[in-house]
């Protein structure tokens, strides 16, 4: 079965052919930076038969976006299934769903819970259903890992009927990834995930951790929305509510323009005055830029304390694993968040640390290390492509 994943990011759109269930990769591309401007845009697309394709594009949305990836597959190729991330799925979809009629006025009804991302998910659903009615759908969502967190994790502390009649709770993102690389430090480990405890991190532009029990998910950093949490490239992470009202109080704004700016204009962006991306927040504090030096301080200090809150509230884990593009490519980070860790079980190994980088895989840490330090590089298609491939066989 030929399963074609769809995995839109906010101004990108990653698409991948795969042959399941061996897995074989069959054409992949990327069309990046969408909404830019007039030929802004640029298709990156790769086919064991054909000549690679590296070109600037004009491609104003994701409806063009998805357009591009299909005409640059080509009607010769066959495709049995389509499976697209879906970034929130509410409380109604806690696993893969084939999306009908009914199913797309239902996420239609979510949009408000992720006004960045699922307008740009639905059109990337109505392109394809529009272009192909029979073939089977698949929506994967980001928050369905994190389906099987106990209430004590997923409730806020809140009057119950702001979660009866709206929904308020704690839904957790980047399933995929956390999914993938669970079962992946599994097979590392030589361990089933039903006696695996772990804290797995995701760090990029978005950045969230879990804790992994035996089995399912104790809790995630990531809450209601994307927002909650580690401090991000533009996200602030965890902010006193009554702040932001204090600031729409104070300067005149209204509540969606505050969270618009704890969304865009935060994190480390704000913090270093330099940039969102840490590549270059790291390169500006080695030439001793204080405002950088101090954005990662507090990067590394917030992920360092959910660290230690997820160590405690599992009672101890067999690992820690990083991925995502800072998890898998700043091996600094990783010395500075393990650093003096070795009275908790952790030994870090600078050889091995420096070593494992891209799309390298391996512990971090000593042999000797009571506790493990993995990098395993994420593979968030691959994942929707295997969520995709079990539900359509299971509905043949």
């Amino acid at each position: 079965m030929n399963i074609l994943v769809f995995n839109s990011g906010s101004s990108s759109l990653k698409f991948r052919l795969l042959a399941m269930p061996a897995e074989e990769v069959l054409a992949r591309g990327l069309v990046e930076a969408i909404g830019r401007g007039e030929n802004a845009a640029r298709l990156i697309f790769e086919d064991a038969g054909r000549r690679p394709v590296n070109e600037a594009v004009d491609c104003p949305d994701h409806r063009t976006a998805v357009r591009l990836s299909l005409a640059a597959l080509g009607d010769d190729r066959v495709v049995d299934a389509v499976g697209h991330r879906v970034v929130h799925g509410g409380d109604q979809f806690m696993g893969p769903t084939l999306v009908d009629d009914a199913v797309m006025t239902s996420l239609r009804g979510l949009i408000e819970l992720a006004p960045l991302h699922l307008p740009i998910n639905l059109a990337c659903l109505e392109v394809c259903r529009n272009v192909s009615p029979g073939l089977p759908q698949a929506a994967v969502f980001d928050t369905s890992w994190h389906a099987s967190m106990p209430p004590k994790a997923y409730l806020y502390p809140v009057p119950p009927q702001w979660l009866e009649n709206y929904g308020v709770r704690r839904y957790g993102f980047h399933g995929s990834s956390h999914r993938f690389v669970t079962r992946a430090a599994a097979e590392m480990l030589g361990r089933s995930t039903a006696d695996l405890r772990l804290v797995t991190l995701h760090l990029g532009n978005g950045c969230s951790a879990t804790a992994f029990d035996r089995g399912r998910v104790l809790d995630t950093s990531m809450g209601f929305t994307p927002l909650e949490g580690l401090m991000m490239g533009t996200r602030s992470g965890d902010f006193d509510p009554a702040a932001a009202a204090y600031l729409a109080k104070k300067m005149g704004l209204t509540g969606d323009q505050v969270v618009e700016a704890l969304n865009r204009d935060s994190g480390l962006l704000a913090v270093s005055g330099v940039s969102h991306d840490l590549r270059t927040v790291l390169a500006a504090r080695a030439k001793g830029d204080q405002r950088a030096a101090l954005a990662v301080a507090m990067f590394v200090h917030r992920l360092r304390k959910i660290i230690g809150a997820y160590m405690f509230a599992l009672g101890g884990a067999e690992a820690l694993v990083f991925t995502g593009g800072i998890g898998q490519n700043a091996p600094v980070i990783r010395a500075e968040v393990l650093s003096d860790l070795t009275p908790f079980g952790i030994r870090l190994d600078p050889d091995r640390n420096d070593a494992v980088v891209g799309e390298r895989a391996g512990p971090i840490t000593r042999p000797q290390s009571p506790v493990a330090a993995l990098v395993i590089p994420t593979d968030e298609e691959l994942m929707i492509a295997r969520e995709t491939h079990e539900l359509v066989a299971g509905h043949a």
